[in-house]
């Protein structure tokens, strides 16, 4: 028995229903499965055709609410994927799982990569395959050699022995070590998945078909033609692109997180483009992209910001214990907060959704530049060194915990 699912919140559902339905068309047979990393409540989710788990509902997850709370979206998202592969290895009993993210869409049969797996335990993809001197990608190597060497917006896994301990070996390391930090060099479940080749040798398949996790990230060494009915990448058939990083409303320029690439240096997307977007929206997308994420508030609408969540993660590292980090009860993390003059209430989402908010963020930048020279001027370049020498360390908001001497007995 083989199965494919796919991780995401409510809002991205469009996108995963619009997958779904490729790998429907592609792989008739092999069952298909979305996880919410969310709650539905009372949404309507628009999903008659496919199976939506909830990730509350997996009795797997230890301490669900502080893994919920003490990750952004992204993070948990990922965090409970190698615990889903955990429930359909053990609990349903799949022979073969194969992981796509949910912006992903299927173009060919993916039968051949289940038949890889006859011969392998898990399937891996590189974010790019071709060295290079000059390197002309979208996304910088530095960027690479940060987000890790494999894309995890694909993973393939054997049910076997070996299979079943990568699982379990990845599911430790993501409970407590899931978070973007260059600090930490951690990225999600991405930077663990670079040691899988050397832990685990001839078990784990680095696949190099070009056709396949296509996305703006490799696009400088892929040439994809159209013909007007199928698509080729390098000569060899596109199996699955990935569009990452694409707003719908925007989608000439492919992928918000680059500027090297867009439809009209690159033509041959268009038909590619155009027709995903139109499905996202026969899909839904209008409105489900405007759904909000469950774990992004307090039990009183009040929205958690990106520092609350560093410096709970710090606190648990100390040994402090909070039942449902959610709550707002005396004694919760939300409590000691408001205690100690640190919370932020953010009932409309105006700085938890700060990078979009801001306006004249260049005149805000110079004026802090501003005041930096200031500060400069007033103590002495000496006394300036040794200050930005010690926000090298504690501008993180896990060094901070300083600021909470109230301390929950």
């Amino acid at each position: 028995m083989n199965v494919i699912f796919t991780i995401c919140a409510k809002n991205y559902l469009a996108q995963a229903k619009t997958l779904g339905y490729s790998v429907k068309k592609h792989s008739p047979t092999t069952d298909f499965y979305i996880l919410l990393s969310d709650e539905i409540g009372d949404s309507n989710i628009y999903c008659d055709d496919f199976e939506v788990i909830e990730s509350k509902s997996l009795k797997n997850i230890p301490n669900f609410s502080t893994l919920a709370f003490k990750y952004n979206v992204i993070e948990f998202s990922t965090s409970v994927k190698p615990f889903f592969f955990d429930w359909l290895l053990n609990e349903k009993r799949y022979e073969k799982i194969l992981y796509l993210d949910p912006d992903m869409v299927v173009y060919n049969s993916l039968d051949f990569l289940f038949d890889e797996l006859d011969n392998t335990t898990a399937l891996l993809t590189p974010h790019i395959l071709e060295p290079y001197v000059d390197y002309q990608g979208a996304t910088t190597e530095e960027e690479l050699l940060f987000v890790g060497i494999y894309n995890l917006g694909f993973f393939g896994l054997k049910n076997n022995v070996i299979g079943r301990q990568m699982i379990e070996w990845w599911k430790t390391k993501l409970a407590n070590q899931c978070y973007v930090d260059k600090n930490d060099a951690l990225h999600v479940d991405q930077r663990w998945m670079d040691f899988l080749p050397a832990l685990y040798g001839d078990n784990v398949k680095i696949l190099r078909h070009p056709g396949l996790n296509v996305a703006f990230w490799n696009l400088h060494e892929r040439t994809i033609s159209d013909n007007g009915f199928s698509y080729l990448v390098n000569n060899e058939d596109l199996v699955i692109y990935h569009f990452s990083g694409l707003d719908p409303e925007t989608y000439s320029n492919i992928a918000r997180k680059q500027t090297k690439f867009n439809l009209h240096n690159r033509p041959e997307l268009c038909r590619l483009f155009s027709e995903y977007v139109d499905d996202l929206k026969n899909n839904h997308f209008e409105n489900l992209s405007v759904l909000k994420y469950k774990y992004n508030q307090y039990n009183n609408g009040i929205y958690i910001l990106q520092y609350q969540r560093r410096l709970f993660r710090a606190l648990l590292s100390e040994g402090q214990v909070f039942e449902n980090p959610f709550d707002i009860n005396n004694g919760t993390f939300y409590h000691l907060l408001t205690s100690n003059k640190l919370m932020i209430f953010d009932k409309e989402g105006k700085y938890y959704a700060l990078r979009k908010g801001v306006n004249n963020v260049d005149a805000k930048r110079d004026k802090m530049l501003k005041l930096l020279q200031i500060l400069k001027k007033v103590v002495g370049i000496k006394i300036y060194y040794l200050l930005m020498r010690f926000m090298t360390t504690y501008s993180s908001f896990e060094k901070q915990t300083f600021l909470m001497p109230r301390l929950r007995k």
